[in-house]
């Protein structure tokens, strides 16, 4: 697994510092000997070493950056989300695409795999009773397998620098399937699906559907990631059947909600399972360059951005919705969204993002799975 460096509390401290200090009658000198003193701090915290200095260069820029974003919402005062330092704060824009690894489709995208005379099976294996009142709140990182200790929602991974979120938002719906159908906390394999699925782009980007219909054409096996590691690169095809050190599935089916429709997104939810979705997290055009930059360096708090496009078309990061609420100290509306950049990103790398506005399209197309009966 490729691990990420934990920003240390001096480092938000001194960060914290600097912020407070711009309120103040500092000379330009004094301030850039601070920003070059916190990039210093920010160097020796996260082990990040330029081996030139062009590059010593290229990574202050985009410290600098990223630094005039979190002064920018700091003094707008927006209380509704925090912005921080992390491991992405000195990385060049066209290092942050890589991440993105969301590729639509050129053909029309199916809204469900169910064959006439199929339905979709909930989690415990029943057939949905149709539309109920979903409860105020849910979170499946708050629960177990019943009778077990195990979690339904395995802990955060990180995608390294390969555009495979793709592949990391999909394995997450398998674990919450074999979690509770084997009782068994067993991480599976993305490494696989980003070196077999032939119709996904392996570290530039795939999508639900390509990454679905490799699995069906696998017969529905997915090596272990013991068996299976990740490498955060594309290589030949290593699946061995999954009898092997993995799991075989039964057959599956996927469906997807309607376009702008967060009570269904929240039953279906709880009726299926964690939501395969993607949004718009930013791009390097002049608009979409503030959103990544608000977008990478998020710390807590309910995201949302505006003017960020909503159609499905402009999403490029998938990622996986697992629980919603609403925030106590804003009154906002909030989707709980696990991320694979790491747990030193976000919250322990997952966050909040604004519900029931599409808020930068992560209303415009979610996907669930199930057992197909």
């Amino acid at each position: 697994m490729v691990g990420f460096g934990m920003v240390a509390a001096d480092l938000d401290v001194a960060l914290q510092s600097f912020l407070t200090s711009l309120s103040g009658k500092s000379s330009v000198r004094v301030k850039n000997n601070a920003v070059k003193g916190l990039f210093s701090l920010y160097k020796a915290e996260l082990n990040h070493r330029p081996k030139s200095e062009s590059e010593e260069n290229l990574r202050l820029n985009s410290f600098n950056e990223t630094l005039n974003a979190i002064v920018y919402h700091h003094q707008q005062g927006d209380e509704t989300y925090n912005l921080s330092l992390n491991e992405f704060s000195d990385w060049t824009p066209d290092e942050l695409a890589g991440l993105r690894g969301v590729q639509i489709p050129e053909e029309s995208i199916k809204n469900t795999s169910l064959k006439k005379g199929q339905r979709l099976l909930t989690w415990n294996g029943k057939v949905a009773q149709g539309r109920a009142t979903p409860p105020a709140s849910f979170d499946y990182t708050e629960r177990v397998v019943a009778g077990t200790s195990v979690p339904v929602v395995l802990p955060i991974k990180s995608q390294g620098q390969c555009g495979s979120c793709y592949a990391f938002a999909f394995i997450t719906l398998l674990e919450f399937l074999h979690s509770l159908q084997a009782k068994s906390k067993t991480a599976l394999s993305e490494q696989q699906i980003v070196d077999c699925s032939r119709m996904d782009n392996g570290c530039d980007g795939g999508y639900f559907t390509n990454t679905f219909n490799y699995l069906k054409s696998n017969t529905w096996q997915v090596n272990s990631e013991t068996f299976y590691t990740y490498k955060g690169v594309a290589s030949r095809c290593a699946f061995r059947s999954a009898t092997g050190g993995g799991t075989r599935f039964g057959t599956l089916a996927y469906a997807r909600v309607s376009v702008n429709n967060a009570v269904a997104m929240q039953q279906a939810l709880i009726d299926y399972g964690p939501l395969w979705v993607s949004l718009f997290v930013g791009d390097n055009t002049a608009s979409g360059r503030q959103t990544s930059l608000a977008f990478n360096a998020y710390r807590s708090g309910i995201f949302q951005a505006a003017g960020c496009p909503t159609s499905v078309t402009s999403t490029n990061h998938a990622v996986v919705i697992v629980g919603y609420g609403v925030d106590t100290a804003t009154n906002i509306p909030y989707w709980k969204v696990r991320n694979s950049w790491g747990t030193s990103w976000g919250d322990s790398g997952y966050f909040r993002i604004r519900r029931g506005v599409n808020m930068c399209g992560i209303e415009s197309g979610p996907f669930y799975i199930g057992n197909a009966g």
